[in-house]
């Protein structure tokens, strides 16, 4: 999906990367990060952000939940992390990083809230009123307040098959009634995903129904007398996006994920202000038939993987179609569509979403001053190697 744009733009990662892996350096099924890129497309994102007064979580579990690549965004300015679920909460909390925003597409368990709040976390999305009383109870022994955001749905708004939930504008009135009985617990924002996202017919983002469900939420609670503080507009953001957001000023915070490595759709089809700095690493493990096979491990079934680059030098490489696994099958080789060299190194560009991978992640740095430095390398769940 994005080796044409990384050949195009970043050709200097591609390079660098196959004389590692032939060197010996980077093994295969790894996940290899530009980050001297990452952090440049990072401080354009936060820029924009900044002149629209938008504050920036970042998403980081499509890269592995890497603890180094939150610090160096919290030193650019970014206000803190929005985990996906507890796991990487844990990641972020055991890395000393800050919780911006926590609960959105799955909830904490009831058994982990305490040490969520005990932690500290600006606001905590709830799509239950028992998710809700936890949260009291656990702040009133705790003796602490908690800001939290009420995740909404509308009728006509885009729900992944995996994410359902929410509150429908009609039972906000009966929450805010039922809420204050709570005294620990302030309704301060809301929330929906996506808000935003990548259209194939307009070949643009666009803003979903899901921003119109919210900006009516919040309407409706500050009608009950809620002081809403927070309105969150995640997905697809980048530079590009958070100019559509100008449209939209009750936006106060974004949560840019692919945007910080240049992959969004939108990045695949656009000359845009971030690079493309991430690739995968594989390496061909055997010929069969007339095609080759490469190792696998970071299948992610909505990567839209379509071609390889082969060979073992830059120089050298050839394009190859890349032949998928079933989709009820483990990825344990990718194949190809022509007979290539055991050991020669393989490099694709597609969507990824490491933390459901086995994959590996490395960081580079120096690629673009012909001194690169491997900084770390972690894995799939944000732990040093």
């Amino acid at each position: 999906m994005f080796l044409e744009k990384l050949n195009q733009t970043n050709p200097q990662l591609i390079d660098t990367v196959v004389s590692l892996h032939q060197n010996g350096q980077i093994l295969p099924d790894t996940f290899v990060v530009d980050v001297d890129q990452f952090i440049a497309n990072a401080k354009q994102i936060y820029e924009a952000a900044c002149k629209q007064n938008i504050k920036l979580y970042y998403m980081l579990k499509q890269i592995g939940r890497n603890p180094y690549l939150a610090k160096e965004l919290e030193k650019i300015g970014y206000h803190g992390a929005v985990v996906v679920d507890f796991k990487e909460a844990e990641v972020m909390m055991k890395n000393h990083l800050h919780l911006a925003h926590v609960g959105h597409l799955v909830q904490i368990p009831t058994g982990y809230i305490e040490k969520i709040i005990a932690y500290g976390c600006d606001y905590i999305t709830v799509y239950s009123f028992e998710k809700l009383m936890q949260i009291e109870q656990a702040c009133a022994k705790l003796n602490q307040k908690q800001k939290v955001c009420i995740r909404v749905i509308g009728n006509n708004d885009l729900i992944y098959s995996g994410q359902t939930a929410g509150f429908y504008l009609h039972q906000l009135e009966e929450l805010v009634n039922q809420a204050k009985q709570f005294t620990h617990i302030e309704i301060a924002g809301v929330d929906s995903f996506p808000c935003f996202l990548y259209d194939e017919k307009t070949n643009d983002i666009q803003p979903q129904e899901n921003l119109k469900t919210v900006l009516s939420a919040k309407q409706i609670l500050e009608n009950l007398g809620c002081h809403i503080t927070n309105v969150n507009a995640p997905s697809a953001t980048c530079c590009h996006t958070i100019e559509k957001m100008h449209a939209y000023p009750e936006i106060t915070s974004a949560e840019p994920g692919h945007g910080l490595s240049g992959t969004t759709p939108y990045h695949a089809h656009h000359q845009t202000n971030e690079i493309p700095c991430v690739l995968y690493l594989s390496e061909v493990s055997h010929n069969l038939d007339e095609k080759a096979y490469i190792y696998g491990g970071g299948y992610y079934r909505r990567g839209h993987i379509q071609s390889c680059l082969v060979g073992n030098t830059y120089a050298s490489m050839t394009l190859d179609k890349v032949v998928l696994p079933n989709m009820d099958s483990i990825d344990y080789h990718f194949g190809l569509e022509h007979v290539h060299s055991v050991g020669d190194t393989a490099i694709m560009a597609f969507r990824f979403q490491v933390f459901v991978t086995r994959s590996d992640v490395c960081l580079l740095k120096g690629v673009h001053t012909g001194h690169p430095e491997i900084v770390g390398l972690y894995d799939s769940f944000g732990g040093k190697k």
